[in-house]
């Protein structure tokens, strides 16, 4: 199954993490197994609540509730954490916890995700903005779920 509309979700830091650099080939198994988790959660969240099909979502940054509707009348809901920004055309990813968009209460819970940079000691993790391809942020995207313990991930579409 291949990862498709998703980009967001709740939180669970991680506390006391010591740092600990990991080697290439340790990072590209984190990788690997953070991407295979990533692709199961989203396959539940798909088949159980239907994400990816909803014709419309809101966003509730005060409340941090994401609720997608159809014209039918469903509705899910669910909190969130902002992750970052994918901006395919320039190359660029800004990490949630740099995002002005979102309330100071979002932007402080998104930034455990610094502790990825501690974890593997790859500093793109704690750097702001990053120069990546698509595949590189679904890769980032994996990782900050597995770090957040998070239920899955939406990804909102690029116009809006």
């Amino acid at each position: 199954m291949r990862l498709r509309d998703f980009r967001m979700q709740a939180i669970a830091p991680y506390r006391g993490v010591m740092s600990i650099s990991m080697d290439d080939e340790e990072f590209q198994s984190f990788i690997d197994s953070s991407y295979d988790d990533l692709e199961k959660k989203q396959s539940y969240l798909e088949n159980q609540f239907g994400l990816g099909h909803f014709e419309r979502y809101d966003l509730e940054p005060k409340n941090e509730r994401i609720i997608f509707r159809s014209s039918d009348g469903k509705k899910v809901q669910a909190n969130f954490i902002p992750i970052g920004t994918f901006s395919p055309g320039s190359g660029s990813w800004m990490w949630g916890w740099n995002n002005s968009a979102f309330t100071d209460s979002l932007r402080v819970k998104a930034e455990s995700l610094k502790l990825l940079s501690e974890i593997t000691g790859f500093e793109m993790f704690s750097n702001p903005t990053s120069e990546v391809d698509e595949d590189m942020a679904w890769e980032m995207v994996a990782m900050a779920v597995h770090t957040l313990k998070s239920e899955g991930v939406y990804r909102a579409p690029a116009n809006n």
